[in-house]
């Protein structure tokens, strides 16, 4: 994933959370809103109750991992993913299967 796709500042996270439209499945909720650029930027948060810095960042980089090898059918969304803590008893092929679906999910609406 590029610097450039990376949504890093907390008041963007923030904006994103109050206005966007909220996903969720059993280890995910995913908040999507447009932005007014040509790519998609993606904010990754893994909750302290997954475990320590160690733990978290591995499962950002395997999340980071699963979206950079994912087509991703829409363009020009802001999307921030946060954690629940159930993640930590997950394994890899888990994760991608919950993240595959719930992108399917949203990418079936945007189609509509």
């Amino acid at each position: 994933m590029k610097k450039i796709n990376i949504v890093k500042k907390n008041t963007e996270f923030n904006n994103i959370i109050k206005i966007g439209k909220k996903y969720s499945n059993d280890i995910f909720y995913i908040y999507i809103v447009d932005n007014s650029y040509p790519y998609n930027r993606y904010g990754i948060s893994v909750s302290k109750k997954v475990g320590n810095a160690v733990t978290r960042n591995l499962y950002k980089r395997r999340i980071k991992d699963i979206i950079d090898n994912m087509y991703i059918k829409f363009c020009g969304k802001d999307v921030v993913i946060i954690s629940r803590p159930k993640l930590k008893f997950c394994d890899y092929n888990y994760i991608k299967d919950s993240i595959i679906k719930i992108f399917g999910m949203i990418g079936e609406e945007y189609e509509k």
